[in-house]
């Protein structure tokens, strides 16, 4: 059984992260930013990302990354735009991996904490 935490997670999951972005929230819309890049970073680090969201707007998410994790995946993020084709990405996406907590943690922090904004 889940527990309520989790629950909210998964429906964060379900619900707000597919929901169509004008209807988002500021909170929605950044906490939805970071899903996705976390999600992708995950699956096939920043080109893959790159790939699937070329859209994004980069200082959105970078402002975002700043304000639900720390300016190390922030600055990792700049980097990887700034630099990463050098190597294809690599230490990016390395340095990525190896943040602590994770973003997904940092994320689900942030999600619980506006909790009463994200699930309106």
């Amino acid at each position: 059984m889940l527990s309520e935490k989790d629950e909210r997670w998964n429906r964060f999951i379900t619900d707000v992260c597919f929901r169509d972005e004008s209807t988002l929230s500021i909170i929605q819309r950044k906490a939805v930013l970071v899903f996705w890049y976390d999600a992708e970073m995950n699956n096939g680090g920043f080109s893959g990302y790159s790939d699937v969201y070329p859209d994004t707007d980069l200082k959105e998410l970078e402002d975002a990354l700043r304000e639900i994790a720390n300016d190390d995946f922030a600055d990792n993020l700049c980097k990887a735009i700034n630099e990463g084709e050098d190597d294809d990405w690599e230490k990016t996406d390395m340095a990525f991996y190896g943040l602590e907590p994770s973003l997904t943690t940092l994320l689900e922090e942030y999600v619980e904490a506006n909790r009463d904004v994200i699930f309106d």
